[in-house]
């Protein structure tokens, strides 16, 4: 009887610990220009399940995301957020995808292509 209260205590006390293991951040660098550019990229995250909170900077490009490694891997945001159509650090989004993106949302120099 002591040994199970004495797991049962183990197990109360360890809980928490072990959800909160599982909560971890992405940062990472997202190409774009305004509002509805973070309104893309933030819906792009946080339509997975198992990411918590999701935020873009438009001045500093910072994108950040809250998961839960347990139910999404970092590379699945990062494929939501080319599908939307935006360039992240490393990788750059289908030409198709970005064409999508209304004017205002267009980052990429095209004198340069």
């Amino acid at each position: 009887m002591k040994k199970h209260l004495l797991q049962f205590l183990l197990v109360l006390l360890l809980a928490p610990t072990m959800l909160f293991a599982a909560e971890q951040s992405l940062s990472l660098k997202v190409s774009g220009n305004c509002g509805s550019c973070k309104k893309r990229i933030v819906k792009a995250a946080t339509s997975i399940e198992g990411v918590s909170d999701a935020s873009w900077d438009k001045n500093t490009k910072e994108f950040t995301a809250t998961y839960d490694d347990a139910k999404v891997k970092p590379e699945d945001i990062k494929k939501a957020i080319l599908k939307a159509g935006y360039d992240i650090e490393g990788a750059t989004a289908e030409q198709t995808a970005y064409d999508k993106l209304p004017s205002c949302c267009k980052y990429r120099d095209r004198t340069h292509e």
